[in-house]
């Protein structure tokens, strides 16, 4: 969902903080590996503790834990090489806790996303909305649409979000441009060339697409 420029920027941001991110993909099976050991390091020292208290060491314990329709079960199926909790791309399909276990060395505790209890930063809405992270009853497609087009436009100057310019123009044969009503101009102008005038399929058309990453990797934000 994002490009290498974008990981490495975010990469190199949370290790300046002494926090070790691990990427992965867990639809492609990159990275899953690494995760899955990284998990495991974690509780070598509290095996350690049990060790010299003359315990058995037991597996590690680990939450799968964020927003919804981030993949942590689509996670969790890849570590184990089967399908064993149900995954979608939709929020919503995990709706109870449930212990999966992974061998003699891990335990994974499948979780339903979470999100916070009130959303008061409306940046943090909107690309919640973008990722179809929240229900479409609770935003207004188009509105969301629109936003996303100007977020396009400015990321395009931003060359760690490595969005290739005219992306939009390649995609769906019109350019969008920079500057007061773009958006509404390039969001009726598609409309007309693809989904007979009707802007609000058009932007539907437009938010299926960069979920389904038909748009290519796009960080919303980069730090």
């Amino acid at each position: 969902m994002v490009s290498a420029q974008a990981r490495q920027a975010w990469d190199e941001w949370f290790r300046s903080r002494g926090q070790t991110p691990w990427w992965c993909d867990a639809k492609a099976g990159t990275g899953v590996k690494q995760v899955q050991q990284a998990a495991i390091r974690a509780g070598e020292q509290l095996n350690e503790r049990r060790r010299k208290r003359g315990m058995r060491p037991r597996p590690v314990r680990a939450l799968t834990l964020g927003f919804p329709n981030v993949g942590k079960s689509a996670l969790i199926n890849r570590l184990v090489r089967q399908k064993v909790v149900d995954s979608a791309r939709r929020a919503g399909v995990t709706r109870t806790l449930r212990w999966v276990r992974l061998g003699q060395s891990l335990d994974l505790l499948d979780a339903p996303g979470v999100l916070p209890p009130r959303l008061d930063n409306q940046q943090a809405a909107l690309h919640l909305a973008l990722c179809d992270d929240i229900g479409q009853a609770a935003y207004d497609g188009e509105g969301v649409a629109l936003a996303f087009l100007e977020m396009l436009v400015a990321l395009e100057q931003q060359p760690a979000a490595a969005v290739p310019p005219q992306l939009l123009e390649q995609r769906y044969g019109i350019a969008v441009e920079a500057g007061p009503g773009a958006a509404n101009a390039w969001l009726s102008a598609a409309a007309l060339k693809h989904t007979s005038g009707q802007s609000e399929r058009m932007a539907q058309r437009l938010l299926d697409d960069y979920r389904r990453s038909v748009l290519g990797p796009i960080a919303l934000e980069l730090p």
